[in-house]
């Protein structure tokens, strides 16, 4: 199973969940799992943000090595899972890929529990915005991707 998470530019949330939801589905016993992420924006090669790269090191992840890449159709077509952080992507996804084969839900979908909400708000972009925020995303991130893969494993 792929599950692809993505964000506008691949460089902040998305690096940070798609990381994190490695690390628990490796935990948790689910080798099959391939987890990737992309951006919306079509930004290729850029690093990870200082600030989510510090803030996944506080807590014991290396985001040192992402490079950020667009979000193309292959993506799609291979996912079975699509993760999204704003309402904005899944309608760019719905826009640009409508035919995906994947199913398509908000990261905050799973804020309250491992079977997905039917509506869930944004998770708001913490770029340009100070390390605290970004700490207090990747909480937010955990939390989702901790009933994300409950939802994987046992759903």
């Amino acid at each position: 199973m792929k599950v692809l998470v993505i964000c506008s530019g691949n460089i902040c949330r998305s690096p940070m969940a798609a990381e994190y939801l490695r690390a628990r589905a490796a935990q948790s016993g689910l080798a099959h799992l391939v987890v990737d992420s992309a951006g919306t924006l079509g930004i290729e090669g850029r690093p990870a943000s200082a600030e989510a790269v510090a803030v996944m090191a506080e807590a014991g992840y290396d985001l040192s090595a992402h490079r950020s890449r667009g979000l193309a159709y292959t993506d799609l077509r291979s996912s079975d899972l699509v993760i999204g952080m704003s309402s904005g992507h899944l309608e760019h996804l719905a826009e640009n890929y409508p035919e995906g084969r994947d199913e398509r839900l908000l990261l905050r979908a799973f804020e309250k529990s491992p079977q997905p909400a039917r509506s869930a708000p944004d998770l708001e972009d913490p770029i340009t915005r100070p390390i605290e925020f970004y700490r207090e995303t990747f909480e937010r991130i955990r939390h989702c991707v901790d009933h994300l893969t409950l939802h994987l494993k046992h759903g």
